[in-house]
């Protein structure tokens, strides 16, 4: 598992944990001590609270806008060489853009890192389908395969 998705996982694994973190400090407010209160404000735990979910809506939506990113350019390098194809008709002439093929098959070579065996299992799929070879569920397999085009 390479360090993106590592953090990912944390990420989802840990987000539940934070957000109820979080209900309990807004739950528990009244039972701060006087002293943070008296420095820092009354309404310090809302404060608090309120940056902490402001800042994971911002992950989210970077997070969101990043996954928008790489399927849109998935679905771009797909429809570009469905075209290149003959609109996908059997026996239509090979690709003369093979810029486009390899860029889908980056994007279907990076799936294949996903924890998710149906991600998985579908990106081999199309991968195969692409490329008109097999090497497996096997990511340096595909990996060798890319730099050798």
């Amino acid at each position: 598992m390479n360090a993106n998705a590592k953090v990912d996982s944390l990420f989802r694994q840990v987000t539940p944990l934070f957000l109820l973190g979080l209900l309990g400090a807004l739950l528990l407010e009244p039972l701060a001590p006087a002293w943070l209160t008296e420095s820092l404000g009354e309404d310090v735990v809302l404060k608090f609270v309120v940056a902490f979910l402001v800042l994971y809506v911002l992950l989210l939506w970077g997070e969101s806008l990043r996954l928008h990113g790489l399927l849109t350019g998935l679905l771009d390098a797909f429809r570009s060489f469905e075209r290149e194809r003959g609109g996908g008709a059997p026996g239509g002439k090979a690709s003369s853009n093979p810029k486009a093929r390899l860029e889908a098959a980056k994007l279907l070579i990076a799936a294949l890192r996903s924890d998710d065996p149906e991600i998985v299992a579908t990106s081999r799929h199309n991968l195969v389908r692409l490329v008109g070879e097999d090497h497996g569920e096997d990511v340096a397999a595909w990996e060798q395969w890319l730099k050798s085009q």
